[in-house]
């Protein structure tokens, strides 16, 4: 679109807004069938359809919806190319995003935000609303590992590794313990740039399941290890640096403070403990980091937090705020010390 915002009519402008998530379906749907990783050169729908099992005058559709939102151009004789942010689909993509739009575009997803009018009205996740259960305890359940490996290779995908790199100084020889970390890709991606540190990637069961594999395969497999638990219950004790990336932004503050609780607890007086992940800052450049604290709420009864907001948080666990580092429209960092 070449329009600017203030140029489109108000009626007009509304119902792009609301249609924006028939895009996201579109884009999602071109991730599941992993199309960009078959535009190395400009391809007809028809083409790309042969190459990923697809009906070319439907995916058609889908090609265009995605042109419209600059995800792709259309060139001459209808042959389609990936911009900038369509590159970014790409399996091989150093920033790519191709598992979380994978995501985004599942049932579970589009099921909860057709209840979302009922979080509006009750405060209530419009999850539980849809499914009956809360989103954690969907996940676990082994009738539903599609929808957890999907959720888990999306969390992989994105780990907010370069945040970290980039704005956290580690001690020599630290050991970080990554709360909640998942598969260790986060902790795979720390180890292999700081040669001296040392970890332990904490989180249930079945979220651990492959970290032993991950980290072998990173070649990180001798300075880490892996441990199993709920950080309700406790989190393991020894760490110079307790990592929470996109942890408490997925809790309300009660269960919150629970986990900062239990990371209280197994800290050290010269522990550290740092928290990844977004925060409105009121100088964001879009609408994503609101749009993803609605989404917390809507899944989780959420919220994202600025920093005094977190503050907050670590006065009624035993912490406090030592250091807040924001970064508009991306993940922050910010830092807590024992009290």
């Amino acid at each position: 679109m070449t329009s600017s915002p203030s140029a489109i009519p108000p009626r007009l402008r509304l119902i792009e807004i609301v249609s924006a998530g028939w895009i996201s379906a579109a884009v999602s749907a071109l991730a599941e069938l992993g199309v960009a990783d078959h535009l190395d050169t400009p391809s007809t729908a028809a083409e790309l359809a042969a190459l990923t099992d697809a009906e070319p005058e439907a995916l058609s559709r889908f090609l265009h919806a995605a042109a419209s939102a600059g995800v792709l151009t259309v060139e001459e004789g209808e042959r389609f190319a990936l911009t900038d942010v369509g590159r970014v689909l790409r399996t091989d993509s150093a920033d790519s995003m191709r598992h979380m739009c994978r995501l985004t575009g599942r049932e579970e997803f589009a099921r909860t935000w057709g209840n979302a009018a009922h979080t509006a009205r009750t405060g209530l996740p419009a999850f539980d609303a849809a499914f009956g259960r809360p989103a954690w305890e969907y996940m676990s359940d082994p009738a539903h590992t599609d929808f957890s490996g999907a959720f888990h290779r999306a969390m992989a995908e994105s780990a907010a590794g370069a945040t970290v790199n980039a704005r956290y100084d580690f001690a020599e020889g630290a050991h970080v313990v990554d709360v909640g970390g998942g598969r260790g890709a986060m902790l795979a991606r720390l180890l292999t740039e700081h040669p001296r540190l040392t970890g332990t990637v904490f989180d249930l069961p079945n979220a651990v399941r492959g970290a032993d594999k991950l980290l072998a395969d990173a070649g990180v497999a001798d300075r880490a290890a892996v441990a199993a638990g709920s950080f309700f219950d406790g989190v393991p004790e020894g760490g110079d640096v307790y990592l929470l990336s996109r942890v408490i932004g997925n809790w309300n503050d009660e269960e919150s403070v629970r986990i900062l609780r239990a990371v209280r607890a197994a800290m050290r007086p010269d522990s550290r403990l740092v928290i990844v992940g977004h925060m409105p800052t009121g100088e964001d450049r879009t609408h994503y980091v609101r749009a993803l604290d609605l989404y917390m709420f809507v899944l989780f009864q959420a919220r994202l937090r600025s920093p005094e907001q977190y503050g907050a948080l670590f006065e009624q666990a035993g912490l406090t705020l030592s250091r807040a580092d924001l970064n508009p429209d991306a993940e922050s960092l910010i830092e807590a010390r024992p009290v």
